[in-house]
């Protein structure tokens, strides 16, 4: 019998940091999940760190001695998930202990939703918390994709969060096509986005995850091609829902999103953390 839920996680040398997000994963209250990790032709023990878990017959690993590119890589681990429900969780991530069951009550007892999301936690590689409940401020409750949509144009931000703060049916996945392998940057809100062409958002206040910002992950630095990249979406999604938005100010807001998040990250590596305690041992 196929379990409910599919937790995924593709990862590439996280060879210190994957023990951290399997244990939040199996530690997960819900009655029928599975954990599907692979890994990417890592060569630096992940395979090794990943097989502690497999005594769980939860936890199902796959590992490869090829290497791919992140959408070609993902895409392998979602086919490889059993569950009517998936969540993405990346290597160096973290989701809460009823983030599964309460995520995937919601889309069990609403066939007309297709994506809910939970606010996060901001952790810094050690785990110490940098900020609680961000994100999905404008997006908590109901909303449509053409809310969504306002959003990424009205602040040149992905406004739902990252992959491991959301589940969504394997089916609607399958519908729109999985990960677009010609995004990075932006593959998340990308497929977040066309996944609400089939229902509705359910944004929950309560934070079910945790986001590391380190030096290793892909987001911790902006370079003029993923700028490039997340201007180019943000037209388009402008674009598509016709939203009214100028080039020049679409512009203007991407810039100044992307100077604040790289602000944000200076201003935690100077802060003492005598203030904050890790939120995992």
């Amino acid at each position: 019998m196929s379990p409910e839920v599919s937790v995924c996680i593709p990862a590439y040398r996280a060879s210190e940091i994957l023990p951290a997000t399997l244990r939040s994963v199996i530690a997960q209250d819900h009655p029928s999940f599975e954990v599907v990790v692979i890994d990417n032709a890592s060569g630096d023990g992940t395979d090794r760190a990943a097989r502690r878990f497999t005594s769980d017959p939860r936890v199902r690993f796959y590992g490869f001695s090829e290497y791919m590119g992140l959408a070609d890589n993902w895409r392998r681990a979602m086919d490889l998930c059993r569950g009517d429900f998936v969540k993405l969780v990346c290597a160096d991530d973290l989701i809460h202990p009823t983030a599964l069951r309460k995520q995937a009550a919601v889309l069990r007892e609403d066939p007309s939703v297709s994506l809910v999301a939970s606010r996060r936690h901001l952790i810094d590689g050690e785990g110490y918390v940098l900020a609680r409940s961000s994100g999905l401020h404008q997006l908590a409750g109901r909303h449509t994709a053409n809310d969504v949509a306002r959003q990424i144009v009205s602040f040149g931000i992905n406004p739902i969060g990252e992959p491991g703060s959301a589940m969504f049916r394997r089916a609607d996945y399958e519908a729109v096509g999985g990960w677009d392998p010609q995004r990075v940057f932006n593959m998340d809100i990308d497929l977040f986005l066309r996944i609400l062409s089939r229902g509705d958002l359910v944004g929950l206040k309560e934070s079910l995850a945790a986001f590391r910002v380190w030096t290793q992950s892909l987001s911790s630095h902006h370079d003029e091609e993923q700028f490039q990249e997340n201007l180019r979406f943000i037209e388009r999604v402008r674009d598509e829902y016709r939203i009214p938005a100028p080039d020049h100010r679409i512009a203007a807001l991407t810039s100044l999103s992307w100077k604040a998040w790289d602000l944000r990250r200076q201003v935690w590596a100077r802060v003492p953390r005598v203030w904050s305690r890790p939120l995992i041992a």
